[in-house]
């Protein structure tokens, strides 16, 4: 296992909760997409965008960070796996296509890319 700076450990710390945050984020689209949404609906899927984004530019920097760790490479290519499920988000027409698609593919797949993720991320955040 590498020994991580400080300023390294922040960072996955961070991106750990990113994770949890962006867990929050479907768990309350699920609850609030529904044929009228209220407005804050659309704030919070626009929030989980930017937040992905954070997290694909965070895997560059893992990807130098673990270039030694053979299960990282895997991870990061299954979270392109829960980005181009999302895209499907573009194409539906109605709300409750949109939860249908969270409920059925996007989060369960998303929940347990996340479950892997942070446990391969304990071992350099946990002290």
């Amino acid at each position: 296992m590498s020994q991580l700076t400080m300023d390294q450990t922040h960072m996955l710390n961070e991106y750990n909760q990113l994770l949890d945050t962006l867990s929050e984020a479907f768990e309350y689209l699920e609850t609030h997409i529904e044929e009228e949404a209220p407005p804050q609906a659309q704030q919070v899927f626009e929030d989980l965008l930017m937040a992905f984004g954070q997290v694909t530019d965070s895997h560059g920097q893992m990807l130098i960070l673990f270039r030694d760790e053979k299960n990282v490479h895997p991870l990061i290519e299954d979270f392109h796996d829960i980005v181009n499920l999302l895209q499907s988000w573009f194409v539906k027409e109605t709300n409750l296509q949109k939860k249908r698609l969270l409920v059925e593919s996007v989060v369960p797949v998303f929940e347990s890319w996340r479950t892997r993720m942070q446990a391969f991320l304990n071992p350099y955040i946990v002290h």
